[in-house]
C-alpha cells in the first residue's frame, strides 16, 4: 500500500482531499452492507428526518422564541441540518483585525456527513472491514506510529522533496487530531470537545457513519451526554 493512500485514510475526518474516493457518495457499497445501511440510504440524505426538533426536545429545553432551523442547500453527504437557540451563557469574544468582536454563545445541534463505506475504499486503504477503516481515521495516533509513517515517507519520497513535505504536512495534521473513543454507542464512536463549538461526535453503525456537532452546555460532560442521546435518536430510526 502506498504510504500517501494511508495518510489520506487517516486524515479522512477532515475530508481534506475531496477528490479521493472516500469522499464520494457514488461508490459501490460493501457486500456486508445490511438492513441498517439500507434504512439510512432510504432517508436520502434528509438530515432533518434523521434528527428532528422533537428528537432534540426529548433531552434538552429549546427556547422557542429564539429557535431557528436551517437545512444546507447542499444535497448528499456534505449536506446538513442545524438547530439553534439562545443558551443563556455569556457572550463569546474574538479578536479580528485588532477589533474585539462579541457574539452569542448559542445552543446548536447539527447532523451531517452521512457516509457509507464502499468496497473500493477498503481496497484502496487495505482494510478488511468498515470498523478498522473508521478506527484508522479517528483513533489516537501514537508517537511510534507517527515515527514509523514518517520513516516510510522518507523512503517513498526520497527523490521528491515537494511530495514528501506535502505528505508530512498531512501526517502532522493527523497527529494533532484529538478524538477519544466512547463505549456502548453503535459499533464505534469517537468524540472531541472545543470550547467554542462544543462536541463533535462521529458514529459508525455497520458501514454507515455520521457526525453530530452539538453544544447544549458549557459543561463538557453534560454536552457529551446530550450529543450521545441525539446520536441514539438517529440510530433508533434504523433500529440500532
Amino acid at each position: 500500500m502506498k504510504v500517501l493512500n494511508f495518510l489520506f485514510a487517516i486524515i479522512s475526518p477532515l475530508c481534506i482531499l475531496a477528490f479521493v474516493a472516500s469522499c464520494s457518495d457514488k461508490e459501490p457499497t460493501l457486500k456486508e452492507d445490511n438492513a441498517t445501511a439500507a434504512c439510512f440510504r432510504a432517508v436520502d440524505y434528509q438530515y432533518d428526518a434523521l434528527l428532528t426538533k422533537a428528537d432534540i426536545a426529548k433531552h434538552v429545553t429549546i427556547d422557542e422564541a429564539s429557535y431557528k432551523m436551517k437545512n444546507s442547500p447542499i444535497k448528499g453527504e456534505y449536506g446538513s441540518s442545524s438547530y439553534e437557540w439562545k443558551s443563556g451563557r455569556p457572550d463569546l469574544e474574538m479578536e479580528l483585525l485588532g477589533q474585539v468582536i462579541v457574539y452569542p454563545d448559542v445552543n446548536r445541534v447539527t447532523i451531517k456527513l452521512l457516509h457509507f463505506y464502499s468496497e473500493s475504499e477498503l481496497e484502496l486503504y487495505s482494510h478488511s472491514s468498515a470498523i478498522s477503516l473508521f478506527d484508522q481515521g479517528y483513533k489516537k495516533l501514537s508517537q511510534a506510529e507517527y515515527d514509523e509513517l514518517l520513516a516510510n515517507l522518507k523512503k517513498e519520497y526520497v527523490n521528491d522533496v515537494a511530495k514528501y513535505e506535502q505528505a508530512k504536512g498531512f501526517l502532522d495534521m493527523r497527529m494533532n487530531i484529538k478524538f477519544a473513543p466512547i463505549a456502548n454507542l453503535a459499533d464505534r464512536a469517537y468524540w472531541k470537545w472545543h470550547d467554542e463549538y462544543g462536541i463533535e461526535l462521529v458514529v459508525l453503525s455497520g458501514v454507515t457513519h455520521f457526525t453530530i456537532e452539538s453544544k447544549t452546555s458549557g459543561d463538557q460532560k453534560i454536552a457529551l451526554d446530550d450529543a450521545v442521546k441525539f446520536a441514539q435518536e438517529v440510530l433508533a430510526k434504523c433500529n440500532r
